[in-house]
């Protein structure tokens, strides 16, 4: 090979070998920014009592989004499938029974007192909205005697 098409050989090497490390630390940067994101950034005991940061393995990060997609699609439901949680609950307000009510709506949907409460009164005022006419007591007598 003549040497002008060695140096020439050389030279885009070169070049080959630089793009190649710069896309190196570019994925190292972006495999970091994901762990950190993701919260999966993992701590070790270093040289002379240092703590060093590393970061999970592709499959570590895949495996991580894959837990938070299907963590994300059970908060995800039809219309349908809250009604069908909400049914026995809705009979509970429709009698006003708001106290056994706050307690389904804790246990059906884990939620605190608070949001229990709150969440009773917006499922009342859906239910008030939508049938009137099926309440045991009016509108103005709903929540005499309840404070929260």
């Amino acid at each position: 090979m003549p040497e002008d098409e060695l140096a020439t050989v050389q030279r885009e090497l070169t070049e080959a070998r630089a793009e190649r490390d710069a896309l190196r630390r570019e994925l190292g940067d972006l495999r970091a920014w994901l762990c950190i994101k993701l919260g999966i950034v993992q701590e070790e005991q270093g040289p002379q009592g240092l703590t060093l940061l590393t970061v999970a393995t592709d499959a570590e990060i895949v495996e991580e989004v894959q837990r938070l997609r299907d963590e994300l699609a059970r908060f995800k439901t039809t219309d349908e499938e809250v009604d069908r949680r909400w049914t026995g609950i809705d009979d509970l307000i429709l009698e006003n029974r708001k106290i056994h009510a706050i307690q389904s709506i804790r246990t059906e949907f884990g939620a605190s007192l608070h949001l229990a409460v709150d969440l009773l009164n917006g499922r009342y005022t859906r239910l008030r909205g939508l049938h009137p006419d099926r309440f045991s007591v009016s509108a103005d007598a709903y929540w005499d005697g309840f404070e929260s």
